[in-house]
């Protein structure tokens, strides 16, 4: 009988604990059709016995997880060169391990801590094209664990050269694109998870994608399929009250019909999903620097709301190149009428029109654009 394949992609060290002398390693391989991510937690020990500790419980994920018969046997792909590499990454870590905990963690640790099994070019170009999929995208996956987006972007688009209608890779590929803004890019990918998932989160992400190329016809088309084909219709809803806002017309009565059978889980959506931005071309926004909006909140100074704002307690818009921080009146009106009427962080908030400057008041809204607010 022929083995089944395994082949160890990457290692990584995700935390360690001094008092117990214990560390926990991410790793990832894939068998056959399959692509695993698990973690296991090790005594600190000689590097072998690591190894081999770390190598069964490999094993026996691969046979847990593999499609074929449990009792089919299993090879490791290149096991001299996985033992290798991993010698010399348990060798770095017990070494810094030592001298953190010497220090009680006051040094620095300077190493990798990760390894790619096939980041060198004469061993990736052996592999198959099904197997280079799986290390582009774990790859990725890896780089969106550290909050890479962008660097996460080509390992994704490779990945999808080799298989170009796996649902994995293209969600994670639009949701690359969607965190760095480039939503126009993220459609296609994001057609291809909802079509072949056909479940509320794949068609709302790709809704919500509508949502910020301002296409509101298609995006609420699909609340509608939403709400048609699945019994729960709250990602529909809450969709829906976007859409109304985003256009400057009325949405609390959607958001009302969550609240009434579900207020825990509409405050947890509005403190995580919610969009306070209104679309760069609005012609109803009034835009204003940190005094002012300082001011109209009833902050004592304006660190206080810069402060709230950096921490991403409130809308704003941030220059870093210019170093400069704007806030739109309208966001702000919004952002104070939803924590009130849903009771999102336990305070009641109001406003002091009463402390604008006289130039400041009944100021005429001006025309919000990415310049403006750079």
């Amino acid at each position: 009988m022929k083995p089944s394949a395994l082949y160890v992609l990457s290692a990584y060290l995700k935390k360690w604990s001094y008092a117990d002398n214990k560390l926990t390693i991410n790793y990832t391989f894939c068998i056959n059709d399959g692509y695993y991510r698990k973690h296991k937690e090790l005594r600190l020990n000689k590097t072998a016995p690591m190894i081999s500790e770390l190598l069964g419980q490999l094993l026996k994920d691969a046979k847990n997880g593999n499609s074929a018969p449990s009792d089919e046997p299993v090879r490791f792909v290149g096991e001299g060169e996985v033992k290798k590499k991993l010698s010399g990454f348990f060798n770095k870590i017990a070494k810094e391990f030592k001298g953190n905990k010497k220090t009680r963690g006051k040094s620095r640790m300077i190493s990798s801590r990760s390894i790619d099994f096939y980041y060198n070019d004469f061993e990736y170009e052996q592999l198959e094209d099904d197997v280079k999929f799986y290390v582009h995208l774990n790859r990725g996956l890896n780089k969106v664990s550290g909050d890479l987006w962008s660097n996460a972007v080509s390992d994704f688009k490779l990945a999808i050269g080799f298989k170009p209608e796996d649902i994995t890779a293209n969600k994670y590929l639009a949701m690359a694109f969607n965190k760095l803004g480039q939503f126009s890019d993220a459609v296609v990918p994001l057609k291809i998870y909802a079509d072949s998932e056909n479940t509320p989160e794949s068609l709302n992400a790709l809704a919500i994608a509508y949502i910020n190329l301002e296409e509101y016809e298609k995006a609420d088309e699909i609340f509608r399929q939403i709400t048609e084909n699945f019994s729960d219709s709250n990602i529909a809803l809450f969709g829906r009250a976007q859409i109304g806002y985003k256009k400057g017309q009325e949405f609390l009565s959607h958001l009302d019909k969550i609240y009434e059978k579900n207020p825990e889980l509409l405050v947890e959506k509005l403190k995580t999903e919610w969009e306070y931005k209104l679309p760069p071309n609005s012609s109803n926004a009034t835009i204003w620097n940190a005094a002012t909006a300082a001011r109209y909140l009833g902050f004592e100074r304006p660190f206080d709301l810069t402060k709230k704002a950096f921490n991403q307690e409130i809308p704003c818009y941030f220059n870093a190149d210019k170093g400069t921080i704007r806030f739109v009146k309208e966001e702000i009106d919004c952002w104070i009428e939803l924590h009130n009427r849903y009771n999102i962080d336990g305070s009641t908030y109001q406003v002091y029109e009463n402390k604008l400057l006289p130039q400041e008041k009944g100021k005429t809204p001006k025309k919000k654009s990415a310049k403006t607010l750079s």
